[in-house]
């Protein structure tokens, strides 16, 4: 058989085009009701009109909270979903608008949502979000500084957002790994490229780290999620 020529750079970009274009559609996003073994819905989660209504309330307010813009926000309820995430952990809630949309995911995984934020306003304004969202059941919130808070967190995970003080990441991560981190677990860290420099240490112990895989990926354009997978077999 021939073999297979690479693909040019105009074919890159339509191939990888294409699939981040099945990202980009948050705005037709119609969220469906989770349903339990008797055909109950497994929570009091708002119907999906609402839903959206108060998700693009959030996102319009986004920029007051240093929110995740709405397509990081849906990539990350596409990975809880894609890895089946059952524990996940968030650093830096903002107003809640991340959170609701893992905590969606998650009402397919059958997991949950840990939740830390320093600013004590925002975890009350959050929290008023999250019950608006019909989520309350699936998201706890810890109020506190994220490197005291996480030292003491159980744990394992097998999901982690990272959203808080830029260059407080390699911190975060040396009270997680290794055995608040599951074989096979996610770690994802927003604002990956505005925030370069100030995560540098961090960026750099994470592609050179031998227990994982790492890339940086962009939605948007202007900014990116760096995305870490930790082996689940050591090398």
């Amino acid at each position: 058989m021939k073999a297979k020529q690479g693909l040019s750079r105009r074919e890159f970009l339509e191939t990888t085009g294409g699939t981040l274009g099945l990202l980009a559609l948050g705005r037709h996003f119609q969220p469906q009701m989770a349903m339990g073994a008797e055909g109950d819905p497994r929570s009091e989660r708002s119907a999906p009109a609402k839903l959206k209504r108060l998700l693009e309330k959030m996102d319009a307010k986004g920029y007051q909270y240093w929110s995740v813009p709405w397509k990081d926000a849906e990539f990350l309820h596409l990975m809880v979903k894609v890895s089946r995430a059952k524990q996940v952990l968030e650093v830096g809630t903002s107003h809640g608008f991340s959170a609701i949309w893992m905590g969606l995911a998650l009402e397919e995984t059958g997991g949950r949502l840990t939740t830390i934020e320093i600013d004590r306003e925002r975890v009350q304004l959050a929290r008023k979000n999250v019950g608006e969202a019909g989520l309350s059941q699936r998201i706890t919130f810890v109020a506190g500084d994220a490197h005291a808070e996480v030292a003491k967190i159980e744990g394992p995970f097998d999901f982690v957002f990272l959203d808080a003080d830029k260059g407080g990441e390699t911190d975060y991560f040396r009270k997680l790994y290794p055995k608040k981190l599951l074989p096979g677990a996610i770690i994802a860290v927003h604002n990956a490229i505005s925030q370069a420099r100030a995560m540098k240490e961090y960026l750099e112990m994470a592609r050179r780290h031998p227990d994982f895989d790492t890339v940086i990926l962009s939605l948007t354009m202007d900014d990116g999620i760096c995305l870490s997978y930790r082996h689940r077999v050591s090398y």
